[in-house]
């Protein structure tokens, strides 16, 4: 599938809602709990969540637009989230990570992008040459990719409960596919 700007953000719009439906004032046992050492919890996962949005994304598109490939991104801290808001709550949480996402939609729409504006390049410190459209794909895939994480690292909390079900139980089979 060709990417589409206006599905993406009608994807990355939705997320801050699902994740505040899905994890506002559930016990600690699912929303603290890991997979084991050197894992991420869902609580976490929301912290990842907002420092991408603070450092992430948006800086990358403004690199793209006004440097293209003569800048190259600054490379992504992936556990930069553990030292911001250390003692916040889940729903501080939450409610930042929707304050900032609609901050960050509001501003790429202001972009008024077009296609040939999708098409520009940008350098990743790792990857090289990528399009703006690409980078855009990889905001709604990556929210993608922590929502499944979510649901598996929450699962994972009943990995000894659910006994031999844990057979017919896909979520428990899913050895991970995220880098943290």
């Amino acid at each position: 599938m060709k990417h589409n700007l206006q599905d993406t953000v009608s994807l990355l719009a939705r997320t801050p809602a699902f994740l505040d439906t899905f994890l506002r004032d559930l016990p600690e046992m699912w929303t603290r709990g890991k997979e084991g050492e050197n894992t991420w919890s869902p609580f976490d996962i929301v912290g990842h969540l907002i420092f991408c949005e603070r450092t992430d994304w948006m800086p990358r598109v403004k690199t793209v637009l006004q440097s293209g490939e003569s800048k190259t991104f600054e490379p992504f801290d992936r556990s930069g989230h553990e030292r911001e808001s250390p003692g916040t709550s889940l729903s501080q949480r939450l409610d930042e990570f929707a304050r900032l996402r609609s901050e960050n939609l509001r501003e790429l729409h202001a972009l008024n992008l077009r296609e040939a504006d999708l098409e520009r390049r940008g350098r990743h410190p790792a990857l090289g040459v990528v399009t703006l459209s690409q980078l855009l794909a990889t905001w709604a895939g990556h929210d993608l990719t922590h929502l499944h994480q979510i649901s598996r690292v929450m699962a994972h909390q009943y990995r000894e409960a659910v006994g031999p079900w844990s057979a017919y139980l896909g979520v428990l089979q899913c050895a991970g596919h995220s880098s943290s």
